[in-house]
């Protein structure tokens, strides 16, 4: 009786038993229902139909790897896909104002820790000296990186009058582990007031940033 051998299977010719017609028909078999991936360039990729559905191709100019679904090119799981959003309240905010605003949901197809990159847009009347604070929000929780996340403090210039607007962008970063399913990241913003007034006026008028699923720790 033949042998096989140890990773894919094949049948091996022990010396004691025919190596029949068959036997290459299985093994034949077998290896066209595990193929590697198959060596190409961006511009030499083959001409794949229905049948090669599952495959993937390794380009060597690029050093990427994408799966063929039957009629079209994809990126495999490896490559970290990435979700947008934006928002413009141009909303006010006076002394200790809390406000949150989400940016974008999305659908995460594997576990892995998401990395959010914000840059939010404020003004100040400069009749005051105001705090502000930035933090990403993930799922509607505070991420961070570091401690307090973003902040900045902007004085008083004028101590009379309406007082003009200066305006600002802030960058704010946070990173926080996700499972598959629904996500969504946004932003959280608040005041306080910098003087002995305890008065302040701010807008918070845009917030734009990007979300990278990006692999978990190994441990």
């Amino acid at each position: 009786m033949s042998g096989t051998t140890p990773r894919l299977g094949l049948k091996t010719w022990d010396q004691t038993d025919p190596f029949l017609r068959q036997d290459f028909n299985d093994n034949s078999a077998r290896l066209d229902a595990s193929p590697a991936p198959f060596l190409c360039t961006s511009g030499s990729r083959p001409a794949w139909g229905p049948n090669q559905a599952g495959m993937r191709i390794y380009e060597t100019d690029t050093r990427r790897e994408t799966v063929w679904t039957g009629t079209a090119w994809r990126e495999t799981l490896s490559a970290p896909p990435v979700w947008s959003g934006y928002v413009a309240p141009n909303v006010g905010m006076g002394h200790t104002t809390h406000v949150y605003y989400k940016l974008a949901t999305f659908v995460v197809n594997r576990p892995g820790a998401l990395l959010v990159n914000l840059a939010v847009e404020v003004a100040i009347q400069s009749i005051y000296t105001m705090n502000l604070h930035f933090r990403t929000q993930i799922d509607g929780v505070d991420s961070m990186m570091g401690d307090g996340g973003s902040y900045i403090r902007v004085e008083q210039v004028q101590t009379s009058g309406g007082g003009w607007q200066r305006s600002y962008m802030v960058p704010a970063m946070g990173i926080r582990s996700v499972g598959v399913g629904s996500h969504n990241f946004g932003v959280h913003v608040w005041t306080d007031a910098g003087g002995v007034t305890q008065a302040g006026s701010a807008r918070l008028v845009s917030a734009r940033g990007s979300a990278l699923l990006v692999n978990s720790q190994d441990t």
